[in-house]
């Protein structure tokens, strides 16, 4: 299986340490995770010679998740593998199931907190825009070293919106999570995707949003119970799915778990390894076979 990150993040945010690792979770269960990077993001190459932050989210989609997917087809030796992705990691999932022939490599996917439209997140973005114009990059690395005495000043600041209250959880995933520099491209991306509503590469010749409905494997949709965006965005990509084994779980108290989770705290929070892992690994494992091997057809909303 293909771990993916979220948007100006790298592979600490499924695999931060130890006891906060959706990664090692899933070994510990005797599945053979492999955590991809997108290009820009932690290990993999930030710049092409004479083009610095050069890529959107097109490079994603069209190139870098088709070469992580079929890189691990190919050393695994499978014929499909199965995606997860948080945030911007579900979002590829989805908009690489618009291009040809890129679904049917895929055997069954656990999305979290993942738009699959942006109909409902359709605001405007001049800000961002005038900004990308300006400058080629995003720079998270000025502000971290801001943040860092904020969290350990004012920890309950942190935890009021983004549910994490231990100082050192905190610092941890600045220090390590969050990547220095991203990409004024991709923003502007963004900021056209935000002021249409559609989901659709930067030229507008693909729909990514087209690729919801051609999810035809086992989806599992985690939704945080406090987010940032409408939760609307995410239930897309769950009811426009046509594939009838596939599950929504709301996270939060009223679906049984000890807290309402945030958008940031879902994979690194003291409970997850309890509470958010297993669902994941059980999906994974309960359609580890061939699709004739999958369970009775499940419709389920949590």
């Amino acid at each position: 299986m293909v771990l993916c990150h979220g948007m100006l993040s790298n592979r600490y945010n499924v695999d931060l340490h130890e006891e906060a690792s959706v990664a090692r979770y899933l070994c510990s269960r005797g599945l053979d995770a492999w955590v991809m990077e997108l290009r820009g993001h932690g290990g993999s190459r930030r710049t092409v010679p004479g083009r610095p932050f050069d890529w959107d989210l097109d490079d994603f989609i069209q190139r870098d998740v088709p070469a992580a997917v079929d890189f691990v087809r190919q050393a695994a030796g499978a014929d499909r593998v199965h995606w997860f992705g948080h945030s911007m990691g579900g979002m590829m999932l989805y908009g690489a199931c618009a291009l040809p022939g890129m679904a049917a490599r895929f055997r069954s996917a656990v999305v979290c907190d993942a738009p699959s439209t942006f109909g409902p997140l359709r605001r405007g973005a001049r800000a961002g825009r005038v900004y990308a114009k300006l400058f080629p990059a995003v720079p998270p690395a000025l502000v971290l070293p801001f943040l860092g005495p904020l969290v350990w000043l004012m920890p309950s600041l942190m935890a009021r919106r983004y549910g994490i209250s231990d100082r050192r959880l905190m610092l941890s995933l600045l220090s390590n999570a969050i990547i220095p520099w991203g990409s004024s491209r991709t923003l502007r991306h963004i900021c056209a995707m935000l002021e249409s509503g559609r989901f659709r590469s930067a030229d507008g010749s693909v729909d990514y949003e087209e690729g919801a409905a051609r999810v035809d494997f086992p989806l599992l949709v985690l939704s945080s119970a406090r987010k940032l965006m409408d939760e609307r965005a995410i239930a897309d990509g769950y009811e426009r799915a046509p594939v009838r084994s596939k599950e929504y779980h709301r996270l939060g108290r009223a679906g049984g778990c000890s807290v309402d989770y945030t958008h940031s705290n879902l994979l690194v929070s003291p409970t997850s390894r309890r509470e958010v892992y297993p669902l994941a690994a059980d999906w994974f494992l309960r359609h580890a076979g061939s699709q004739a091997a999958c369970p009775a057809d499940q419709n389920v909303i949590v």
